[in-house]
């Protein structure tokens, strides 16, 4: 990935125009996911965002070899609601 916004994401608190209420948690379950050797740079210093649903946290999220830079710096990772497997090198998830 060269210069991508959000190179890895999963965000279920998404409100687009502030239509919807995030005082209700999504009930839409994510499980069984991975991200795997990714490599490149981001356009902003947050590379990898996984906000899942307080509800339903996601589940059987494997994060494998994520390579990701922010003007030449490793970027950070937010993680909410979710415990991923980490296999390799991978950002940090901070809440």
């Amino acid at each position: 990935m060269i210069n991508v916004t959000n190179p890895v994401i999963i965000d279920q608190e998404y409100c687009p125009w502030n239509q919807c209420s995030k005082q209700t948690p999504s009930k839409v379950k994510i499980s069984k996911v991975s991200f795997n050797n990714i490599r490149g740079t981001s356009t902003t210093k947050e590379g990898m965002i996984l906000v899942c649903s307080s509800g339903v946290p996601c589940e059987e999220v494997k994060l494998a070899n994520i390579n990701l830079r922010f003007q030449g710096t490793p970027a950070t990772a937010t993680c909410k609601n979710i415990k991923p497997q980490v296999f390799g090198n991978v950002p940090i998830c901070t809440p």
